[in-house]
């Protein structure tokens, strides 16, 4: 058994065990636990879950007392800049883990902002100046800041600006989520794309009716116009809660979810609400109204409890007043006073609405109403991105000859992601069909034409081929005759997927920021350190850190 392999199951073991030590004991533990590197620089235990690529060992950490702001000791490599990195040696997308590190306390300013501000720009590449260089950057050398520029992509760069933007939750918050089995929900915003006023006032509604021991049903009516997240917003909020969700079809389902989750907190989800018959209006008033349902199985009809049930209603029925005040009031505002202080008025607007369309009896039982927001440009890119980045995920997948999945172990090279997404959003997107006009987009414009790229290569595909090399595609967006400008993919040779621990990397990185700590201490203006100097030390540091 090898050294780092008997150190994984230590820690394996001491996860396993966090259920059975007291809060403080896990606190202290955690801060002490460190993994070792080939040159000896400690690397505390979240290290090890980034390493993994598991976002789910990153929330059991934090949530146990794990510190989210770790940094290695020496050199002080941040861990959200070491999540980003380390995806181009582990050869794993590492989207879901920056978004947990973030929702957990990580400060996206670990990495410098010019980075990511601007989102939908790629980042540059910096040589090193040393009067550029802040105390709490002298990490992000110019051999760290193009590895940076390699791997930190759109979903990651939308993901510290939107946690930029979102105020600091207080103490006295974090303590009632906590004692409601509500802290996951401080996740919403890092889960969806887009729809910061919506994720905001769901996890305020789900607190106040916990805070206040309400013992009727919450009944949120999400509404707007379709494609922009309520589905995917109910979806992910059972999902973190971690509570039974049903998406309703049929009343059977109903009937017989109710029935096998009488008492139990879980989220029922009508989508299109608008089309259902007064018949089932009339149905739902009780159960909404008091949170009782009779058992239709049963001969006797027994009475169910469905007070702590979410019924989340679906409806675009509010579209042209959310898209009006939209254009009116919150298009290109980013800040959420702006969002917070139009929200009464709104919502005053919309309950009117559906008060004259679905009546009064069933609207008068809805505890809030929700609205959802058209994309803005940008927000458009990045959802755009997201789907460019499924196909990514999908086809580095494994060959499987017997189940047909030929079209694998392929790397999708995205040549400037904001680029390509934004050409994809402001020519495909159409807002009466919101993310899946973007989708399809990328369906026609990615997907297609990478067959086209893929079936031109000829060779038979075959299984061994998982064990060489990635066939690189090129995508870009390039000029064509006449002016316009179109997306291609073109096959490129092929990359090289020998799997390299992180932790070598870090080797590296000790040199380099060892180099520049010697700069910032040594040399602060740079004012005494000639161009000979400065290629002398640099060849020993690069030399020594096996960079040539």
């Amino acid at each position: 058994m090898s050294k780092q392999h008997r150190e994984d199951e230590g820690i394996v073991l001491k996860i396993e065990q966090l259920k059975r030590w007291s809060p403080s004991d896990i606190e202290e533990d955690l801060s002490q636990t460190v993994l070792r590197g080939p040159t000896d620089a400690t690397f505390p235990i979240l290290f090890f879950a980034v390493e993994r690529n598991d976002p789910e060992l990153v929330r059991l950490l934090c949530r146990a007392g794990a510190n989210p702001k770790q940094t290695t000791q020496r050199p002080s490599l941040p861990l959200l800049a070491y999540c980003v990195i380390s995806a181009e040696y582990s050869l794993t997308d590492s989207n879901d883990c920056l978004s947990a590190l973030l929702a957990m306390g990580t400060s996206p300013y670990d990495i410098p902002q010019d980075m990511w501000y601007e989102y939908i720009n790629t980042p540059k590449k910096s040589s090193y100046k040393s009067e550029e260089v802040t105390k709490s950057h002298a990490w992000c050398t110019g051999e760290v800041r193009e590895a940076l520029c390699r791997n930190f992509n759109l979903l990651q760069r939308y993901w510290c600006k939107v946690d930029s933007l979102l105020p600091q939750k207080t103490p006295r918050q974090k303590q009632i989520a906590a004692a409601f089995d509500l802290s996951p929900l401080f996740e919403i915003p890092y889960q969806i794309i887009s729809q910061p006023l919506a994720a905001k006032l769901v996890q305020e509604w789900l607190t106040s009716h916990a805070l206040h021991h309400v013992k009727t049903p919450l009944v949120l009516l999400f509404t707007g116009p379709s494609g922009h997240g309520k589905t995917e917003l109910a979806t992910r909020m059972g999902q973190l809660l971690s509570v039974p969700l049903l998406k309703i079809d049929s009343g059977s389902q109903l009937n017989n979810f109710l029935t096998v989750h009488s008492g139990e907190r879980a989220v029922v989800f009508l989508d299109e609400f608008q089309k259902t018959t007064g018949e089932i209006h009339k149905s739902l008033l009780l159960i909404l109204d008091e949170g009782f349902y009779k058992d239709r199985r049963t001969h006797d009809q027994k009475q169910l409890d469905c007070s702590n049930i979410i019924w989340v209603l679906a409806s675009n029925l509010g579209d042209e007043i959310i898209q009006k005040h939209w254009s009116d009031n919150l298009a290109g505002k980013a800040d959420y006073q702006s969002i917070a202080n139009s929200t009464d008025i709104l919502q005053h607007k919309l309950e009117q609405s559906f008060h004259a369309k679905l009546g009064a009896p069933l609207t008068g039982r809805l505890s809030a109403i929700i609205p959802v927001f058209p994309f803005s440009a940008e927000e458009q890119a990045v959802t755009a991105y997201k789907f460019m980045r499924k196909l990514f995920n999908e086809t580095r997948k494994p060959i499987n000859i017997s189940e047909n999945h030929l079209a694998r172990h392929l790397y999708l090279c995205f040549h400037d992601d904001g680029q390509i997404a934004s050409f994809l959003a402001k020519k495909y997107y159409f807002p009466e069909l919101g993310a899946r006009s973007l989708a399809k987009a990328v369906s026609t414009q990615v997907c297609h034409k990478l067959t086209t790229a893929f079936l031109g290569e000829g060779d038979e595909v075959k299984g061994e081929a998982n064990e060489e090399d990635w066939a690189v595609f090129d995508v870009k967006v390039e000029e064509v005759k006449g002016g316009y400008r179109e997306l291609t993919v073109k096959a490129n040779g092929t990359k090289d997927v020998k799997k390299r621990a992180m932790m070598q990397y870090a080797r590296k990185v000790e040199e380099l920021a060892w180099r520049m700590d010697r700069v910032l201490r040594v040399y602060p203006d740079d004012s005494d350190w000639d161009a000979q100097d400065r290629e002398r030390e640099d060849a020993i540091v690069r030399r020594r850190a096996g960079l040539e």
